[in-house]
């Protein structure tokens, strides 16, 4: 494949060897070190492909083998652009081709509506809507801002929950997550609101049900609203959205059952912790001591090794190490002998300085472990964690950490019975 490809690149010609012996030229080309490719026989001729710099060095071959060479097709692009050259109308057709189709794949041409059941808003307020905001038809798509059109959809049209658009192409699709529908109740029933668990600044509110009453900015308090479980809807069936008209006046409000939202905030973290800058460390003397005990039934009748008799360690101060080693059973049955390897390895306690570097990273990993029993699946933090030293003396440094996570806060609440307003036409709820 690359050597047809540099062979179109450099270009190569199609040769037709007659006469002679078109074997004994084959031959005498390979051994000159000529490359041929595509070889075939066309009765007593010879056909084959070759590149233009080894066309010249065919002379002492064809000479030694008394044949005739003719060139049959030259083919590559060197060929083709003198061919080309003549042609300067095709050149400039082919050029103005790829340029409209470049300028033509570089705009939108189609808006794609797609709203989620009840399906009661209407596709064409949908587009109208996005194209205040720049996606319209016929617009470079390097000058919508994809960002902007689904803010704009949001606040342009109240009953819209969520808005994605996206390009594919030539077409721009715009996904719309319209908000639950509920059939007002009758009589007298209960609600579940939404409220905050955590202090934070709300990031970002995603309705699904129900009607926020924070927005992006708010500072909440554990125990405050986020979403009523009011749902409003209209006498004489639910109105069409058109951009340019007034929202029609809601008559009614009804209170759903549950409030349904998506609340990220904002959280901070604080942690103080008081981290000792002299530990102590365990450094081996080099100098250690084994034995080797035989256990029956727990008891030890058998002890080999430097420190066998009395069985004590002749170190005031050492690390152990034991290892046992039992023998197989048969069935339920287990021989109560077992081996135990005993190693006892001398050590110096001896104090060293912590750097003050090393404190704050065992204060920030503290933090690090606490908030992973805290953040859910989908917490995240927002940015690296503070540390600000506070204190500081030879034996301990004081240090508060500090991060900020960002934290789904909501929570249900039961709220009171609430009577639904009783109306003469019947209602549909958005």
């Amino acid at each position: 494949m690359l050597r047809r490809l540099l062979a179109f690149l450099l270009g190569h010609l199609r040769i037709e060897v007659t006469g002679g012996n078109p074997g004994r030229f084959l031959n005498l080309a390979l051994t000159q070190g000529l490359i041929l490719w595509d070889i075939t026989y066309r009765g007593e001729a010879l056909w084959a492909s070759l590149t233009v710099r080894d066309f010249f060095a065919l002379r002492p071959a064809a000479r030694g083998a008394r044949c005739r060479v003719r060139i049959r097709r030259r083919q590559g692009l060197p060929f083709l652009l003198v061919r080309l050259r003549r042609r300067p109308l095709l050149i400039a057709g082919a050029l103005l081709s790829l340029g409209f189709i470049y300028w033509a794949t570089g705009h939108i041409w189609l808006v794609t509506v797609r709203i989620t059941p009840p399906q009661n808003l209407d596709p064409r307020a949908i587009r109208a809507v996005a194209a205040e905001a720049g996606l319209q038809v016929g617009r470079w798509k390097g000058q919508i801002d994809l960002a902007a059109v689904q803010r704009h959809l949001q606040a342009r049209i109240g009953e819209i929950a969520y808005a994605t658009v996206r390009i594919q192409g030539t077409r721009a699709v715009v996904e719309v997550v319209e908000k639950a529908t509920r059939t007002p109740p009758q009589g007298t029933f209960s609600c579940v609101n939404l409220v905050a668990r955590k202090a934070g600044v709300v990031e970002q509110v995603i309705p699904f049900q129900g009607e926020p009453v924070v927005k992006p900015g708010d500072l909440v308090q554990p125990g405050d609203l986020l979403v009523e479980c009011a749902l409003k809807y209209w006498e004489g069936g639910r109105p069409q959205v058109f951009p340019g008209t007034p929202m029609p006046p809601r008559q009614n409000v009804a209170r759903t059952l549950v409030a349904q939202a998506r609340i990220i905030a904002r959280v901070g973290y604080s942690l103080y912790w008081e981290v000792p800058l002299v530990q102590e460390v365990e450094v081996p003397t080099g100098r250690k001591s084994t034995r080797l005990e035989l256990k029956v039934a727990g008891r030890s009748i058998l002890q080999v090794g430097k420190d066998a008799e009395g069985g004590e360690v002749p170190f005031a101060d050492y690390r152990e190490e034991r290892r046992r080693y039992g023998f197989g059973g048969w069935r339920n049955w287990i021989p109560p002998v077992e081996v135990v390897f005993v190693r006892a390895e001398e050590i110096e306690r001896r104090h060293e300085p912590v750097p003050l570097d090393q404190a704050i990273q065992q204060a920030e990993q503290r933090l690090a472990e606490q908030l992973a029993w805290i953040l859910g699946p989908s917490d995240r933090l927002a940015g690296p964690v503070a540390a600000e030293v506070l204190e500081q003396t030879a034996e301990y440094a004081g240090i508060r950490v500090s991060a900020e996570a960002l934290e789904e806060i909501t929570v249900p609440q039961p709220g009171e019975p609430v009577p639904v307003p009783q109306t003469d036409a019947g209602h549909e709820s958005p």
